[in-house]
């Protein structure tokens, strides 16, 4: 990793040391590989890397662990001395300066029918995040998609059984004088309600789950950004009162269909 990158692009939680001024052989270890190897801040130890080679580093931060467990950030300038097949490129305009057009032309024919092609570090570290959402996004509507399906079937069967169950009550309201559709508003009515009070017991539980999670998301990384999806919150709360009005509506219409003096008589 570029020495740059540390502290700016990415950025653990230091422990001890720093991540300013690192060294050309920087190595920055998480906690845990501190504690087990007894290593700390200005250690040198000799490091084995994929391809087989042994290059001298020092440790020059100890950072909390990860997501992953684990964390280690090594100098981009060992890794690419031992790297086969480098392909080096040198700007007209200077050392460390990005290539101009013509250059970049240049390379991409050069790199044509390879899959490969030129862009700039801030681009790529953008398309990788672009991926790991949209990889997010993904799993999330799947997830969310299921859960949500279960939890329709639910809804639906609950208000039919509940409904079924009232047919007495509903027997009784019609030999006060209500028609069928009065009490279909009715039921219907409960069920919105229902579905109101259930929503404000849902936002509040979500509420504590997220803060819960943003404290702990906190202690592993500097900045744990809130967002909260509006579209797909209001889409589920929309589908989930549309489910139970249709579902309240025919279960009590059909409730209702047998003769009033009849369903009155029947015991509960």
């Amino acid at each position: 990793m570029p020495a740059s990158a540390l502290g700016t692009t990415v950025t653990p939680p230091v422990l001890s040391g720093s991540l300013a001024s690192l060294p050309e052989n920087f190595l920055v270890i998480d906690e845990q590989a501190a504690r087990s190897d007894g290593l700390s801040v200005g250690d040198q130890v000799v490091t084995l890397l994929p391809t087989g080679a042994r290059v001298p580093t020092v440790v020059a931060a100890v950072v909390a662990r990860g997501l992953n467990g684990d964390d280690t950030y090594l100098s981009a300038s060992l890794t690419g001395a031992v790297t086969p097949n480098r392909v080096h490129l040198d700007s007209r305009t200077g050392p460390g300066r990005p290539l101009d057009e013509q250059q970049t032309a240049a390379v991409n024919q050069a790199l044509a029918g390879s899959g490969a092609h030129v862009m700039t570090h801030d681009a790529y570290l953008e398309a990788q995040r672009a991926r790991a959402a949209e990889q997010t996004d993904n799993a999330a509507v799947i997830i969310l998609g299921i859960a949500l399906a279960y939890a329709l079937i639910a809804v639906a069967n609950t208000l039919i059984m509940a409904m079924a169950g009232r047919r007495r009550e509903f027997a009784l309201l019609g030999l006060a004088g209500a028609v069928r559709g009065q009490i279909a508003k009715v039921a219907v009515a409960e069920s919105a309600v229902a579905v109101v009070v259930g929503t404000l017991l849902a936002a509040v539980a979500t509420g504590l789950s997220a803060v819960t999670q943003h404290l702990s998301l906190s202690e592993l990384v500097t900045s744990a950004p809130t967002v909260i999806p509006w579209t797909q919150v209001l889409g589920t709360v929309a589908l989930c009162a549309f489910v139970t009005v249709i579902t309240a509506w025919g279960a009590a219409s059909r409730a209702t269909r047998f003769r009033a003096i009849e369903a009155a008589g029947i015991r509960e």
